[in-house]
């Protein structure tokens, strides 16, 4: 008896989900694009995303070289791959930095 209502409990938990999705789904379109305006919104979105990635990616690294400085204990070339990394990391932020502003830099330049 036991062993039922764990299959059961299991079978009811796997199917739950499926129900959820269904009660989403209708015949309406799903984005709001209709026109180039809503076309440059989800791209401006999606680059906010990538910038938003590439600056906590670059602040991890910074952490990771400030970890490998650390723990160099005096070995010069880990020193090394530490200021290595740390350049790397400012490197990104500046990358980030530039895809961020990328939109504005062109719409100046073509008006």
């Amino acid at each position: 008896m036991k062993n039922l209502a764990k299959k059961v409990l299991t079978g009811i938990l796997l199917v739950s989900p499926f129900f959820a999705f269904g009660a989403i789904a209708t015949n309406e379109p799903r984005t709001n694009i209709t026109s180039l305006a809503g076309i440059e919104g989800v791209i401006t979105k999606i680059v906010n995303w990538v910038t938003g990635l590439f600056f906590v990616a670059a602040m991890l690294a910074i952490f990771y070289s400030a970890f490998l400085y650390l723990t160099a204990a005096g070995d010069a070339e880990q020193i090394k791959k530490a200021k290595t990394q740390l350049m790397y990391s400012i490197l990104a932020i500046a990358v980030a930095l530039l895809a961020g502003t990328m939109k504005y830099i062109v719409q100046n330049i073509l008006s």
